[in-house]
């Protein structure tokens, strides 16, 4: 049987970044990872908004654990063989510490694990936590098989499906429309085609979003530039998926397929295929983050904010990760490990811009459940402007009636007017 000061499950950003922080502060900490190294259970990527890295690593940029550094940004509006985007361009996001840079997370959790074991950490890799070890109601350690490793905190970051915490009854089922299926392909595209084809310079980037596609269903789709490959994908709610009856990876290929994405993937060759679920329920679906003896951090704390323009999972994961290490080192500094002295976490977490941001975008959830956002808008912003820049030589009107015929059968002006009360209510 082991003893350690701090044991932590699973070796994502949250975990590693928990480790390097605790590690820092001279705590014996061992890391439980589940595959053969950290970043290999994963294929998955995106975009790493960097605000959060320089406080822990300063002179990040000067690392190769990144892809390209985002510069541009589309958000894209599709209909059947139609597109809209709103193209916003800044260079000043392309200088240190930059805004946002897409990564894949197998270079990223390796580069953050060799950073933990600089620090002293000790990462056991090919290791499956079946359940927290409790007595006398407080947690004291894991068990993995027959296998018993005593701590005295355990800090749980193995991600949205946590089955740790879930096998423990620390945490409950997630309901559908808490969740979203994330469906990706990792298209292999030579460097310089990449830079002519997204109009970037030298390790510059550029992210789509994409709303309208497939039409009806809640969510939307993503294209990030990676340095020599595109991360292409779908993230739908889980409960609008059931209820549509949607084959992701069908859909996945009607998207590549679509007049516009298919310009932009095109030469492209697959070279990876990833699936995954992302939390979408805000602030709500946050649990009892803290209990004797351990702390939840991460995505398997449903830290996860989709703003509409942003999708920020990792920037949180980093965030919880490293005041989930602090707190571990002040309570095994003061041998205090009760729910009442680790409520501290909680405090700092509301202190910082992790809980801050959930509960300043709490309606977001419930403004984006409006199914007219991925039919009827996007539907409408293509026929209006097809029909302001299409010229047959027939008396179309003036752009108010290119509106109204734009509007017909898909939404009314007082639905228009109920749906931006909602919109500033969210906002």
């Amino acid at each position: 049987m082991e003893k350690f000061e701090l044991a932590i499950v699973g070796g994502g950003p949250a975990g590693l970044t928990c480790a390097y922080v605790a590690s820092k502060l001279g705590v014996q900490t061992i890391v439980l990872e589940r595959g053969n190294s950290p970043g290999t259970k994963t294929v998955s990527g995106g975009l790493l908004y960097t605000h959060v890295l320089k406080h822990i690593f300063p002179n990040f940029w000067e690392e190769g654990f990144f892809e390209r550094v985002i510069e541009r940004y589309l958000l894209t509006f599709l209909s059947k063989d139609r597109a809209t985007s709103l193209d916003f361009f800044d260079t000043t996001m392309s200088k240190p510490p930059y805004n946002a840079v897409s990564v894949l997370r197998s270079k990223l959790d390796r580069w953050l694990a060799s950073r933990a074991q600089e620090a002293g950490a000790f990462i056991a890799t090919g290791v499956r936590v079946d359940e927290l070890l409790k007595e006398n109601g407080k947690v004291v350690g894991l068990k993995s098989g027959s296998d018993e490793i005593r701590c005295d905190i355990v800090v749980v970051c193995d991600g949205i499906n946590s089955l740790v915490s879930k096998s423990s009854g620390v945490l409950k089922e997630w309901k559908g429309r808490q969740l979203g299926i994330g469906v990706k392909q990792v298209l292999r595209l030579d460097k310089n085609k990449i830079e002519e084809r997204f109009l970037l310079k030298e390790r510059g980037g550029v992210e789509y979003t994409f709303l309208g596609f497939p039409e009806g269903v809640e969510g939307g789709g993503f294209l990030y530039t990676n340095y020599d490959s595109l991360s292409l994908g779908l993230i739908l709610n889980m409960e609008s998926v059931v209820k549509q009856k949607v084959e992701m990876w069908k859909v996945l290929e009607d998207f590549k397929s679509h007049p516009f994405v298919s310009r932009l993937v095109e030469g492209a060759e697959v070279e990876e295929y990833s699936t995954c679920l992302v939390a979408e329920g805000g602030l709500e679906m946050v649990p009892t983050l803290y209990s004797n003896g351990y702390l939840l951090a991460g995505s398997a704390a449903g830290l996860v904010l989709n703003t509409g323009f942003n999708l920020r999972g990792m920037d949180f994961a980093i965030a919880s990760g490293a005041i989930a290490g602090e707190v571990a080192a002040q309570a095994i500094k003061r041998k205090e490990f009760s729910s009442n002295f680790l409520s501290i976490y909680e405090k700092k977490l509301k202190e910082s811009f992790v809980l801050r941001d959930l509960k300043r975008y709490s309606r977001y959830p419930a403004f984006f459940s409006n199914e007219r956002l991925y039919s009827a808008y996007p539907r409408l912003v293509n026929e209006f402007l097809h029909g302001a820049y299409f010229v047959d030589g027939s008396d179309k009107g003036h752009l108010y009636d290119i509106m109204k015929s734009a509007m017909r059968d898909k939404v009314s002006a007082i639905g228009v007017l109920k749906d931006l009360v909602e919109a500033m209510r969210a906002i």
